[in-house]
């Protein structure tokens, strides 16, 4: 008799912060350290890698749009796929750049947890807090805060206890989170899948047994969030707000609340697509 494996539960986690902390490179990593990435795909990033004389750019692996492999900067957001022996993702790798602000916010929406970047170099930046506080808002309650690119400052213990505490400061406003910190070099791996021999000083996980560990949960059971990304307004007799649910359901006549405000009002019509009033 062949029994069956046991199903893996799904995490849905958000990458943030601000530009050129190394989100996609983290990302990329993570995808080819746990062999998630298919070989055609692979064999792509090496030719765009070369033709930039670099080894192996592994960002270019979720950034896939023409403009932000030019620029070498995220615009929009990057949805990956990977799993372990003990879970699946999905990773929502959203930009950093305050321009595409609102991006992130639409990342934010369907994510369990937020992997908060911070480049050890610079420490915690305007950009860091906003994208920090508006995945609060968006109901996100378990945050890693990554401290980046550790190679660059020697591995520094201080360097990364100074940026911890700088960010626990800041956190405090941030009610309800559970936070976790771990240090770390995306572009070598050190602390990315396994622990890192170049910082014996710190003895926590890795970022990908946190991301095992965390408890996930089903997004479409809980109440509703409706980040609004745009507001639709074709004459002077209708505005719209839109958006992609995030959880939960929307139905005419329902009573909301909007954040951060807190201002309460009643959905008077659902419009999705060509058809009106839906539930």
């Amino acid at each position: 008799m062949i029994t069956a494996a046991p199903e893996r539960d799904l995490l849905r986690f958000l990458t943030a912060g601000s530009v050129d902390d190394g989100k996609s490179t983290l990302i990329g990593r993570l995808l080819y350290d746990s062999n998630g990435i298919y070989d055609d795909q692979l064999s792509s990033v090496r030719k765009a890698s070369a033709a930039k004389n670099v080894e192996l750019d592994l960002s270019l692996l979720t950034d896939g749009l023409r403009a932000e492999r030019e620029q070498g900067i995220t615009i929009d957001v990057a949805y990956r796929y990977f799993s372990t022996p003990r879970r699946k993702f999905i990773i929502a790798d959203a930009p950093g750049h305050e321009q595409y602000t609102r991006n992130m916010a639409t990342g934010a929406s369907t994510a369990e947890a937020a992997v908060i970047l911070v480049d050890a170099r610079k420490g915690v930046l305007r950009q860091t807090r906003r994208h920090s506080l508006i995945a609060w808002l968006m109901g996100i309650r378990q945050m890693i805060v990554a401290v980046n690119k550790m190679d660059l400052v020697d591995f520094d213990q201080q360097v990364y206890l100074l940026i911890r505490d700088q960010f626990a400061g800041f956190a405090k406003s941030l009610q309800d989170v559970e936070f976790h910190f771990v240090p770390l070099s995306a572009l070598e791996g050190d602390n990315v899948i396994r622990p890192s021999q170049r910082m014996p000083w710190y003895d926590g996980k890795s970022l990908l047994d946190l991301l095992e560990t965390l408890p996930a949960s089903g997004l479409r059971h809980g109440a509703l969030r409706f980040p609004i990304q745009s507001v639709v307004r074709p004459n002077q007799d209708f505005r719209g707000y839109a958006g992609q649910v995030g959880s939960g359901v929307v139905k005419p006549g329902m009573q909301v609340v909007a954040l951060p405000s807190r201002q309460r009002t009643a959905v008077k019509e659902v419009l999705l697509y060509d058809r009106a009033g839906c539930g």
